[in-house]
């Protein structure tokens, strides 16, 4: 039974509450308008220092973006390129109002089950004007994972929820997680 008993508090030290924090918004004086229309740019995937990347992770992540963005109702169309110039131009091209560029900033695996450290995922989204070529708003999500489980998982598993987190930033909504 003290076998037991001093298992249970080692496990329960071992845990740590999972964490988020979202930060940011609309520049100063603007507001993002959510039924002007949005050209996401692709999303390089996500990349612990010294890793390789976490294939599929940015494509993940434009998914994600488009997923949280429909179901507000908020017209978007995504393109393959990167650079903000070339979506600048593709916006113009289709008529589009803004160009949203997000960005991992942070994307740590660590074998939660194994080392007790939780995965961690920092993303930050910048939101262009595509008229003025001006920052209108700029937002970030990180989310840290519990610090012990049985279970292994991946920071992947924080996509949807990074983007509904930064995304709620900018547009001002209710974050669903």
């Amino acid at each position: 039974m003290k076998r037991l008993l001093l298992l249970l508090a080692v496990l329960t030290m071992g845990c740590s509450i999972p964490r988020t924090e979202p930060e940011g918004g609309p520049v100063p004086g603007q507001v993002i308008n959510s039924t002007a229309k949005v050209l996401i740019l692709a999303v390089q995937d996500g990349q612990e220092q010294g890793e390789k990347p976490a294939n599929g992770s940015g494509k993940a992540m434009v998914a994600a973006l488009g997923k949280v963005l429909m179901g507000h109702s908020v017209p978007f169309s995504t393109t393959e390129t990167l650079s903000n110039i070339q979506g600048f131009e593709d916006a113009e091209k289709i008529g589009f109002d803004y160009v949203m560029k997000c960005t991992y900033t942070l994307w740590e695996h660590n074998l939660t089950a194994w080392t007790g450290k939780g995965d961690k995922v920092k993303i930050s989204i910048e939101v262009f004007d595509v008229k003025t070529k001006q920052l209108i708003g700029v937002a970030g999500f990180y989310r840290v994972g519990t610090g012990f489980t049985l279970a292994s998982g991946t920071p992947d598993r924080f996509i949807v929820e990074c983007a509904d987190g930064a995304l709620s930033k900018l547009y001002g909504w209710p974050s669903k997680n």
